[in-house]
């Protein structure tokens, strides 16, 4: 063999080592074998032409290009530092954040690659590298098997509806990743302000705030409904509610915390921003006063036990304590994440005296979202998309308070 063939067939050869140590795409093998078929070929025609049929000069030019026919592929092969990377297939979803939108429980087990997913009376089991996952007794089949690089699992796109479906889980929307049966509350009061005849303040495009504070509390409701609270709303449609009403409501409900929503108003046009509103302290005249007398004789009502003024008394000292302590906490919570999350100025948590957040006997705060007074806050107001904002921001707030020891 000559030794033009000689290092023909090394270059190859060593094209095709290259090859099984880089991919396993049946194109390359096609290739290589092309690659193979062309150079007996060429070693045949280059004896036959060297016996008198071909000039020295095309012999020689025969060889150069064998020469530069491996070198290219060897190159091809190999690939070099400035090359495009070679294609690979999409991982899929991250599983780790996918439970977390929706609340699931997870472990996994590096030994034996087994992945255990829980939601409340839900399981599933799937395996990394197989597409079948046991729901219960169920085998459901993705689309793709489950991967893992380093540390993460990824799961195909029909993992969603076919897995976590079932479960009946919710996606969390707002990002909370808290310990939802470990709350320490579970039914709240929403209190959109005003209604019917009474519009509250408006803005100067005529923006009511009736109107808006009840979009917020509805939205506000829904978030905090998909995270397992039981929610009640003061009102829920352009209807008139007296104070006391508010407050008996609270009462009545055997809830954990009220939420009072509002927009504010102010003469000076350029304020803006959101504040939270709670009372720090009682005086003896808002103790007596006739309004949380009777609130106290509702809520004693509701409790397993013979009512009595002695049994009235103790239970309204341990609710104030309990009130103040926690209504100023979450106060400062939301305050300070609405008005992070919502990028408006933080006007502070401070004490008030309003009717609806004295008189209730659980913890109450009343939050003023914005200024319909300032133009540039009446226009967010008016958006959909930045009410939302507002919503999601009260309701993670509230979860992580109610997370909090």
């Amino acid at each position: 063999m000559l030794n033009a063939d000689r290092l023909m067939v090394r270059l190859v050869t060593l094209a095709h080592h290259l090859w099984k140590s880089r991919t396993t795409l049946p194109r390359t093998e096609c290739l290589y074998q092309n690659a193979r078929h062309e150079v007996s070929e060429r070693r045949a025609l280059a004896r036959s032409e060297s016996k008198g049929h071909s000039s020295g000069d095309e012999y020689h030019w025969l060889v150069r290009r064998n020469l530069v026919l491996g070198g290219l592929l060897i190159f091809c092969f190999h690939g070099c530092a400035t090359g495009p990377p070679v294609p690979t297939l999409p991982l899929g979803i991250s599983l780790q954040e996918i439970c977390r939108q929706y609340n699931i429980q997870w472990q996994f087990d590096s030994v034996t690659q087994v992945v255990i997913l829980s939601y409340k009376d839900h399981n599933a089991k799937a395996l990394v590298g197989s597409p079948t996952v046991l729901i219960g007794q169920q085998k459901v089949t993705l689309n793709a098997p489950l991967r893992r690089q380093n540390s993460t699992i990824f799961v195909p796109g029909d993992f969603e509806s076919k897995v976590i479906g079932p479960f009946g889980s919710v996606r969390s929307r707002i990002g909370f990743t808290g310990e939802l049966a470990n709350l320490k509350i579970h039914t709240i009061v929403i209190d959109p302000g005003h209604g019917g005849k009474d519009p509250g303040t408006r803005g100067r495009s005529g923006l009511k705030e009736k109107d808006v504070v009840l979009d917020v509390s509805e939205r506000l409701k829904s978030l905090l409904q998909e995270a397992g609270l039981k929610v009640i709303m003061t009102r829920e449609a352009d209807i008139y509610l007296t104070l006391p009403e508010r407050t008996e409501m609270a009462s009545q409900s055997n809830a954990d915390l009220f939420v009072s929503i509002h927009a504010n108003f102010m003469p000076a046009r350029t304020t803006q921003g959101i504040e939270v509103y709670y009372v720090r302290s009682t005086s003896k005249r808002d103790l007596d006063e006739w309004q949380r007398q009777m609130n106290e004789r509702m809520f004693v009502q509701h409790l397993d036990a013979q009512p009595s003024r002695t049994l009235q008394g103790i239970v309204a000292d341990m609710m104030y304590q309990l009130k103040v302590a926690e209504s100023g906490k979450l106060a400062r919570r939301i305050v300070h994440d609405v008005a992070d999350n919502a990028g408006v100025p933080n006007r502070g948590a401070r004490h008030c005296r309003y009717f609806v957040v004295r008189n209730t006997l659980i913890p109450a705060i009343l939050v003023e979202i914005g200024f319909l007074s300032n133009k540039q806050e009446e226009k967010k107001l008016d958006s959909p998309a930045y009410r939302q904002k507002l919503a999601e921001s009260m309701a993670r707030s509230i979860l992580v308070y109610a997370s909090s020891s």
